[in-house]
């Protein structure tokens, strides 16, 4: 699977997703192709993401915020993405890298700061599920709370 963010104002990638368009066409198989508006997750968003990464460290390591250190919430950023990868399989949370001289490709986790909105809105609803069932409860403000309002028809 090929995903592809096309930005009309760089000429490079419309050019290369046309090149990659056709090649697919070529085969003369069907494909299904989605589009839609690409937009990034906004600051507020991840600030609250970043916020709850934090809170359940604290609750995870039974420190204060204050204490945890740089690591701890790395850790528990990686902890959580990998823990989401291994039960919804989502394919926004990994991206394929190449070694450029020996050819080795592997797949890492992705950082937040490339989720679109709708990505870390799916992600941050899996913590509060995931964090909820460990017994803490993360609490929704802001606009994550104003798009999950709207997707529960609220």
């Amino acid at each position: 699977m090929k995903e592809f963010i096309v930005n009309p104002i760089n000429e490079g990638t419309v050019q290369d997703f046309l090149h990659q368009l056709e090649e697919i066409l070529k085969l003369k198989e069907p494909v299904k192709i989605t589009m839609k508006k690409y937009t990034q997750s906004s600051l507020p968003q991840k600030a609250l993401l970043h916020i709850w990464v934090r809170e359940y460290a604290a609750y995870h390591y039974k420190k204060s915020i204050k204490e945890l250190s740089d690591s701890e919430q790395t850790n528990m950023k990686v902890t959580l993405k990998q823990r989401a990868y291994k039960e919804y399989g989502w394919d926004f949370l990994t991206k394929k890298v190449t070694n450029v001289e020996t050819g080795i490709s592997a797949h890492i986790l992705e950082s937040i700061s490339e989720y679109d909105k709708g990505e870390c809105y799916i992600f941050m609803e899996f913590m509060q599920d995931y964090c909820a069932a460990q017994g803490l409860i993360l609490e929704s403000s802001g606009e994550f709370k104003r798009l999950k309002d709207e997707s529960m028809g609220q």
